[in-house]
């Protein structure tokens, strides 16, 4: 349920208290942990901030409760707990302003910000601590440009044409102001860059068998799960190149960045992967199935005799059976519905990309099938460009 909207008033003054602390890098902490559990709301779509989520970041970047404090109160104690009252809402809403300008002046802030649009989104449309509305007025001038330019080239994922004009009307930006003029089509028909995840290196043969058996997805979903670990991308089309960009970062510390460029003249394979292949769920059901049948009635057997090397055997075709549906999901994405984009060029580098919204993926497609075929084509976002230095750390007052 949407609540009442905070005055400027209130947002400034929630700015004005934290421009007055003594220290900006710990004030940065505590910024991003207040964003990174209310992004975790907005992407559960949940009531309120996850206390867990809160306690896990707050150890990570090793704060504590009273760090951030300011005259309204404790910022920690207060996303862990929820605002009660219009000054801590204002509070939390200018502290996820406050990290979204130290996203932008990251070397990769484009992209970091990016992939957060869609949470930011729901967070302005609840309005508990819209982060627009204040970053728009805590932020300087050229901090807020750079924020809309984002904004702006950002997908829209909406069922209807009155869906997409009211995500555009919470970014701040009125349907009309975003009406495509002559120019702009240009710009679209050679630019389009959507966000993703890198799974890894392209792989082919043997590399792509042992990577599956040594580095499989329930090892990452771990590392996900514990270490945050998270390979945001972007993959552009800048007229006739193909850009692969983005970062490793775990527990939100970037450990390396990257920028592949693909000459689509160079371009040995561009393939896109959303499907069930017959054969590898065939294998996987299968391997199931005899693990699950024999595997439970040698171990029932085993148990009634008495027998234990019957009963490990019975748990042993359980678990192998488990374990060859997950090589299987490994090898053969697309057994799990995955969208995948394959990227090789004919100098041998490659990636493999995942987590690529459907229609902005194949609008890529279409524009690079366009470019080939050295025709026009309408796509649905453009490229926005991470070449502008950072602007300084605004401090109020």
């Amino acid at each position: 349920m949407a609540e009442p909207s905070l005055s400027p008033d209130a947002l400034r003054a929630a700015a004005e208290e934290l421009s007055h602390t003594p220290d900006d890098d710990r004030i940065d902490r505590v910024a991003e942990v207040v964003t990174d559990a209310l992004i975790d709301q907005a992407q559960h779509r949940a009531l309120a901030a996850s206390p867990s989520v809160v306690d896990a970041r707050v150890a990570a970047l090793k704060l504590k409760p009273d760090d951030g404090a300011t005259t309204t109160g404790r910022p920690l104690e207060i996303v862990r707990g929820g605002a009660r009252n219009t000054a801590e809402r204002a509070l939390l809403a200018a502290l996820v302003a406050w990290h979204l300008e130290t996203l932008l002046g990251r070397r990769d802030g484009v992209h970091a910000v990016r992939s957060l649009v869609p949470a930011l989104d729901w967070l302005e449309f609840v309005g508990h601590a819209p982060p627009y509305t204040a970053a728009r007025e805590t932020l300087d001038a050229d901090v807020i440009a750079r924020l809309d330019a984002v904004l702006e080239g950002a997908p829209i994922e909406a069922a209807t044409p009155a869906a997409a004009a009211a995500i555009r009307a919470l970014r701040g930006k009125e349907p009309a102001a975003l009406a495509p003029s002559p120019s702009r089509e240009v710009l679209r028909a050679d630019q389009v860059s959507i966000a993703g995840e890198l799974e890894g290196d392209e792989r082919r043969g043997l590399r792509r068998l042992l990577w599956a058996v040594l580095w499989m997805r329930p090892v990452r979903a771990v590392l996900h799960a514990v270490f945050s670990l998270r390979s945001p991308v972007t993959v552009s089309l800048d007229g006739d190149t193909l850009r692969v960009h983005g970062h490793t970062e775990l527990l939100g510390r970037t450990l390396r960045t990257w920028d592949e460029r693909f000459p689509l003249a160079g371009m040995a394979l561009l393939r896109r992967e959303s499907r069930f292949p017959l054969l590898p769920v065939a294998a996987s059901v299968f391997a199931l199935a005899l693990g699950s049948v024999f595997g439970a009635r040698s171990a029932i057997e085993g148990a009634r005799a008495a027998y234990f090397p019957l009963v490990a055997l019975g748990f042993a075709l359980l678990l192998g059976g488990v374990l060859f549906d997950g090589l299987m999901r490994a090898i053969f994405p697309g057994v799990s519905g995955r969208t995948r984009l394959t990227v090789r060029g004919k100098d041998g580098r490659g990636a493999v990309l995942t987590a690529l919204p459907v229609g902005e993926l194949d609008a890529l497609m279409d524009a690079v099938d366009a470019r080939l075929r050295g025709t026009a084509s309408v796509l649905s976002s453009v490229t926005v460009r991470d070449e502008v230095p950072a602007p300084a750390r605004h401090r109020a007052g």
